[in-house]
């Protein structure tokens, strides 16, 4: 691999971390969210039915309100973060993204490593 190459996995490398970690940490928010609301609720109302229909604190709608939607982005974040960081860092265009090898075939795959 050239040292094109080589820099452009590295970086697709980071930018998969970042996606990953945005994911964990909106799934995580979203899932404190969510308890939250169910926790305070039942300590306060003793049960489910009533905890989610009365409790009300400063700021408690927000529990599942945004809870589960932030859940439910960092989930299709994190199961689509690879995809994701191939379309932002794009490999360059000239020759196999894999090996460097300088010509690809018609079907774009490369004669040297198989890379497509």
């Amino acid at each position: 691999m050239t040292n094109t190459h080589y820099r452009t996995h590295a970086t697709r490398a980071i930018v998969l971390g970042v996606l990953r970690a945005v994911s964990l940490i909106m799934v995580a928010a979203g899932t404190v969210m969510v308890l939250n609301r169910f926790i305070f609720g039942l300590l306060g109302m003793g049960d489910l039915a009533s905890a989610w229909s009365n409790w009300m604190g400063a700021g408690a709608w927000h529990g599942v309100f945004m809870g589960v939607p932030l859940v439910a982005v960092g989930v299709a974040l994190a199961l689509s973060s690879r995809r994701l960081a191939a379309w932002i860092v794009r490999p360059p265009g000239t020759g196999c993204p894999g090996c460097g090898y300088a010509t690809l075939d018609e079907d774009g795959r490369c004669s040297e490593c198989g890379y497509r």
